[in-house]
């Protein structure tokens, strides 16, 4: 089986920059990192519009995959490695998942950038529309099945970026007003960065803010699926299927086993 999405190497300019909502609540670009709107080209469609703001220097960017001795350690053992990210003054909370991908930038940018077919392997997906696509970026809709019989809907805006040494797809949330406020969460984004591991494979990092929204009594389990707990299954299950569409690839670098 072939992801439904082809590796189309051409289609994302080299220059695209794409921005995204910091936890601190302001636009930043960051080239390579946490971000808050994307620059698009003026003839797309309104919902994949957004504005642009000037590129994080390049020695902050860098820092964005920095490894402290234990992670490192974790990582070199299979392990998938979860960071607490600040965001002060936010009603939601940040967090980031960093693993070891087997393949390379080609097997990583297809599945990841394969929204479509999210509900074959992304945890809790259920249903994942793609309404929109233009270029680099696509509109989904997307439906998650969580704890206690709940379910979850939210419209994504994803822009995907791709050099010769590293992939970036951000998301933010959109507006979907036909959606009751009970079926939705206030607000989630969040980022894919993915560089070459100097131990073999491809460091992932995954990071997501999330803003559930008030949360009913005896309902705590539903904001944590859609919190920290969630994160490590998300590298385990892009591992897998990025190991189930290109077998040949079999385990390379770190052990994958957790």
């Amino acid at each position: 089986m072939q992801p439904q999405k082809g590796i189309d190497k051409g289609r994302i300019p080299s220059d695209y920059n794409i921005v995204m909502r910091l936890p601190s609540g302001r636009g930043r670009s960051l080239g390579f990192g946490i971000l808050s709107t994307v620059l698009l080209i003026a003839a797309a469609p309104s919902s994949l519009r957004a504005s642009a703001s000037a590129p994080l220097p390049s020695e902050e960017t860098r820092q964005v995959l920095q490894l402290t001795s234990r992670e490192r350690d974790d990582l070199l053992k299979g392990r998938v490695v979860l960071r607490d990210i600040p965001s002060p003054g936010m009603p939601g909370k940040a967090f980031e998942a960093l693993g070891v991908l087997p393949g390379g930038f080609d097997e990583a940018y297809a599945v990841i950038t394969d929204y479509g077919r999210y509900p074959e392997f992304m945890p809790a997906v259920k249903n994942a529309t793609v309404k929109e696509e233009n270029g680099a970026a696509s509109v989904v809709e997307i439906r998650l099945v969580l704890p206690l019989g709940q379910s979850r809907q939210y419209r994504l805006r994803y822009t995907a970026r791709r050099t010769a040494d590293e992939i970036e797809v951000a998301w933010v949330k959109l507006p979907w007003p036909e959606l009751p406020a009970g079926q939705t969460i206030q607000d989630t984004s969040g980022r894919w960065l993915v560089r070459k591991f100097d131990s073999g494979g491809l460091l992932a990092a995954y990071r997501v803010y999330t803003d559930p929204g008030p949360v009913p009594l005896g309902l705590t389990d539903l904001a944590s699926a859609l919190g920290r707990k969630s994160l490590p299954d998300v590298i385990r299950k892009t591992r897998q299927r990025i190991l189930s569409l290109f077998p040949a690839y079999g385990k390379p670098g770190p052990a994958q086993n957790s």
